[in-house]
């Protein structure tokens, strides 16, 4: 009877043991990453290749100096990404369903996961398609990234849909030859803001050049790996012709006043990559 009663109990414990063991391979298994890894955005705001925003500027602060020589403060850049394609080696597209809003910090910005791949340059659009154009700043489009700015800082009004960008700050008109650390004049200040329109910059793809040279090295994206895309966001590429004094502000309602008009047709200069 012993003998039976313990050949009884190894039976129930094997067939107990083995649908436990047989469950916690399956999930597992299908809780691996065989066949994707992961991007992000590396976003850096700059003026005139002095990265600014979370990293010091000239003196310490938000002031860096423009193509003249002469200072700028950025207290305001930003804008939207959306529109987001990340091109493989084979030609093929993915297709990125993420709305980032890019504030003054150079920030990391989770993009999607992706098939594994050998990926070569990525496009996007300065701004908002037309879905997201059209909902309240009540309703959270944005889908990566830190939630700050939030898109109701973009916002026009109801009808009117959002700003694809807006760039606020203070020119110093003096000069300050040979001198990175002297103050802006006092005198010499003009504040500019400028606000631009969805409807300008929605239908404008920015096409980043492909990669696979020594200096810009094609994106390997292994099983369950991560990769970076770093681009520089240099608002000095993209400004460089406005008159700070004479041309200060655009009408953030108006579709195409004359300087917005000008800083769009500078879009596709002001990204580059930094590595």
């Amino acid at each position: 009877m012993k003998k039976q009663t313990l050949l009884v109990i190894a039976i129930l414990a094997a067939l107990f043991y083995c649908p436990i063991t047989f469950f916690t391979s399956c999930k597992k298994s299908s809780g691996g990453s065989s066949d994707s890894g992961t991007f992000y955005f590396h976003l850096h705001t700059q003026v005139n290749d002095s990265t600014i925003g979370g990293n010091p500027g000239p003196d310490s602060t938000n002031w860096a100096f423009d193509s003249n020589g002469r200072y700028i403060y950025l207290s305001t850049p930003q804008f939207f990404i959306s529109g987001i394609q990340l091109v493989n080696a084979n030609g093929n597209v993915y297709y990125v369903n993420a709305v980032l809003l890019k504030g003054l910090d150079s920030e990391d910005y989770y993009l999607a996961k992706v098939p594994v791949g050998t990926y070569v340059s990525a496009n996007f659009v300065v701004g908002l398609n037309s879905i997201d154009n059209a909902l309240s700043p009540a309703t959270l489009f944005i889908t990566a990234g830190n939630y700050f700015p939030l898109e109701s800082s973009m916002y026009l009004g109801t009808g009117s849909g959002y700003n694809s960008m807006i760039i606020q700050g203070i020119y110093d008109s003096s000069s300050h030859p040979g001198s990175i650390n002297a103050s802006p004049g006092a005198n010499d200040l003009f504040t500019f803001n400028y606000a631009i329109p969805n409807a300008m910059t929605s239908g404008i793809t920015i096409k980043m050049p492909t990669r696979g040279s020594s200096s810009f090295p094609v994106y390997s994206l292994l099983s369950g790996g991560t990769q970076y895309c770093h681009l520089l966001c240099d608002y000095g590429r993209l400004m460089y012709s406005v008159n700070y004094i004479t041309q200060n502000q655009t009408n953030g309602t108006s579709i195409a006043p004359a300087v917005a008009d000008t800083l769009v047709a500078h879009l596709s200069n002001m990204f580059r990559y930094e590595q």
